[in-house]
C-alpha cells in the first residue's frame, strides 16, 4: 500500500483581514474537500504595543486584538461556506503565534495553508512574521496561495494543469517527490519532475545522461504510486527559471527547503524564496523534516487499493 505523506491530518489555514487570506481560505476549503478532512480556520490575536504602557492600555490592546482575530475568523467562515458547504469547518483563535495551544493542533495537521502576503502586506515567511512562526511550529507541507485576484476569480485546476516538482539529490528528495505525487494523484493531474543541472556543468550528452540515470534511480527509490503519469525534464537553466517557465497560474509547484532550521531554505537568496517571490501559481513548500511514510486517510484509500 502506497503512503500519502502529509495527507492524514486536518487542513489548517491562517486567517487575517487581507485579501490574500481570503484566497487562502478558498483554496484550503478545496484542499479539505479533496482529502475528506476537517478545515480549521486559525486566527492569531497578537498583542500590539500601545503607549503609554499602563494596564488599561494593555487591556484595551488585548481586547482589540481579540476582536480583530474574531472578525477575521468570521469572514473566513463565510468564505469557506460559500466555497463548499460539505466541508466540516471550525474556528480556532489563539493568542500569539508562539502559543502552546498550537502544539496539539500542529501534531494533527496534514497541510498548512497560508496567503502569499499577510495583514499589512508582509510577505509570507518574512523575518518576525506570523507566517514564519507558524511555519516553524507546523511540521507538515505548507501551501502558499498566490494572489490571483478576488476569491471568486481564482482559477481551478483544468484539463491542461500539471503538478511540477523541483528535484535535486538531497536527503529530503524522497519526501518532496512523495508529496508532489500525492498532490498529483488526488487532483488527477500529471506530474512533471524538473532537474536543473548544477551550475558550471556542461549540458553535453554525457552530463545529461548521467543526470537522467540518477533522477530515474531516485524516482524508483521514492516508490511513487502507479497511475500517476509523470515526465522527467533535464535542463541547463538555473533552478528558478527552470521551474517558473514550466508552470501556469492553474498549476501547482512543489519545492523542498534546505538548511539546519525547518525554514532555513526560505532565507533571502535561496531558490525556495525566489520561487515564492516570483511564482504566479500556488506553491507547496515541503520542509526537510516531513515524514515520507505517513499513513493515508480513509478518503484516499481507494486510490491506493486500486494501485
Amino acid at each position: 500500500m502506497w503512503a500519502f505523506p502529509g495527507h492524514n491530518g486536518t487542513v489548517v489555514v491562517g486567517c487575517d483581514r487581507s485579501g490574500e487570506s481570503q484566497n487562502a481560505v478558498v483554496e484550503a476549503t478545496r484542499e479539505a474537500s479533496r482529502r475528506g478532512t476537517e478545515l480549521v480556520l486559525l486566527s492569531v490575536a497578537e498583542h500590539r504595543p500601545y503607549w503609554p504602557d499602563s494596564l488599561a492600555w494593555v487591556a484595551r490592546a488585548d481586547a482589540e486584538s481579540a476582536q480583530q482575530a474574531q472578525a477575521a475568523a468570521d469572514g473566513a467562515m463565510a468564505s469557506a461556506l460559500a466555497t463548499d458547504r460539505s466541508v466540516a469547518v471550525r474556528i480556532a483563535i489563539v493568542h500569539e503565534a508562539d502559543s502552546l495551544e498550537l502544539d496539539d493542533m500542529a501534531r494533527q495537521t496534514g497541510l498548512l495553508v497560508l496567503g502569499g502576503r499577510g495583514d499589512g502586506g508582509q510577505m509570507t515567511f518574512s523575518l518576525g512574521s506570523t507566517s514564519a512562526e507558524l511555519g516553524r511550529r507546523f511540521h507538515c507541507p505548507i501551501l502558499v496561495v498566490h494572489d490571483q485576484g478576488r476569491p471568486v476569480e481564482r482559477r481551478q485546476f483544468g484539463p491542461d494543469s500539471v503538478v511540477v516538482v523541483g528535484m535535486d539529490f538531497t536527503a529530503a528528495v524522497d519526501a518532496v517527490l512523495a508529496v508532489a505525487a500525492a498532490e498529483a494523484l488526488i487532483r488527477g493531474l500529471p506530474l512533471v519532475v524538473v532537474h536543473a543541472l548544477p551550475r558550471g556543468k556542461d549540458a553535453d550528452r554525457a552530463a545529461i545522461g548521467e543526470a537522467w540515470r540518477k533522477c530515474r534511480e531516485a524516482l524508483r527509490e521514492a516508490h511513487l504510486p502507479p497511475g500517476v503519469p509523470n515526465r522527467l525534464v533535464i535542463t541547463a537553466d538555473d533552478p528558478v527559471p527552470a521551474l517558473l517557465h514550466r508552470v501556469g497560474q492553474a498549476d501547482l509547484l512543489v519545492v523542498g527547503t534546505h538548511g539546519h532550521g525547518r525554514l532555513a531554505g526560505l532565507v533571502a537568496g535561496s531558490v525556495s524564496r525566489a520561487i515564492l517571490d516570483k511564482a504566479t501559481c500556488d506553491v507547496l513548500v515541503v520542509p526537510p523534516d516531513v515524514n515520507a511514510s505517513e499513513a493515508i486517510p480513509t478518503a484516499l484509500a481507494g486510490h491506493s487499493s486500486r494501485s
